[in-house]
């Protein structure tokens, strides 16, 4: 009984130890071979198992991860580190705080920042590409309007009643009605906006167009969409999207440096 508790203490102080050096070592987001051999000889001397260190390779693994999300941009050697520490700790993204969908974004933001713009294949968008035309992005969208509702009416003007009768009143004077409006954005149509080398769209099922870059004159963005402002029409374009950031990155490069 005695040595199963003494050998329990000594595991208990061998885990915060070793969970304590991985967070130091880990602060620049890698493990060189010096700090990789000190954490092996941590595990003999306290004849920690890969059990035993699973919780912290985890919870250092997700720590990771997160440090380099926090700017939004993951980097190609960030992402290399990151698969090395995976590696290391025989870990795979369901076994910590991996988040797929911010990993893809993140990255390829850092790509987009660099010049490197996606490469997609054009399959299930109806549109035929022009010549030498590469589709940089696709993603279901909606196409919206501005319409104006009537809220409320107000009255106005002087009013006023005289007693003819017991129970009967003659009323007299006069009121106006004012309507009270105001404008809303609803959806116009539902669809796929895309963006290619040359020029940008939306495709829906009743609504669509499309138009080079060199004929947008503004672009303003918002945190559900876009509005598009095209050379020579009076309105602009307004489109919805579940995540603004990387189109207004990619539209952002090709504006700034292609044309």
């Amino acid at each position: 009984m005695f040595n199963f508790v003494k050998n329990y203490l000594a595991k208990r102080e061998g885990k915060s130890e070793y969970q304590e050096a991985l967070k130091k070592f880990l602060a620049d987001g890698k493990l060189d071979e010096r700090e990789k051999k000190q954490l092996d000889e941590l595990s003999a001397k306290y004849s920690l198992t890969k059990e035993d260190l699973l919780d912290a390779n985890k919870r250092a693994a997700s720590l990771v991860f997160n440090n380099i999300s926090n700017d939004e941009r993951i980097t190609d050697e960030e992402k290399g580190d990151l698969e090395t520490l995976m590696k290391y700790f025989g870990l795979s993204t369901s076994d910590f705080e991996f988040n797929q969908k911010n990993f893809n974004k993140f990255y390829s933001l850092a790509l987009v920042d660099k010049g490197i713009l996606p490469t997609l294949e054009n399959t299930g968008l109806n549109v035929i590409f022009k010549k030498d035309e590469t589709l940089h992005w696709l993603c279901g969208a909606t196409l919206k309007k501005q319409k104006r509702i009537t809220e409320r009416v107000s009255y106005s003007g002087f009013t006023g009643s005289i007693k003819i009768t017991k129970g009967v009143r003659y009323r007299v004077g006069s009121f106006k009605l004012t309507p009270q409006t105001r404008e809303i954005m609803v959806d116009a149509d539902s669809g796929n906006f895309w963006m290619t080398n040359q020029r940008l769209g939306f495709l829906g099922s009743r609504k669509n167009f499309s138009l080079p870059y060199n004929k947008i004159l503004s672009s303003e963005l918002y945190t559900d969409g876009m509005s598009i402002h095209k050379e020579g029409r009076e309105s602009s374009y307004i489109v919805g999207l579940d995540d603004v950031e990387l189109p207004a990155a990619i539209l952002s490069y090709i504006l700034n440096n292609e044309l």
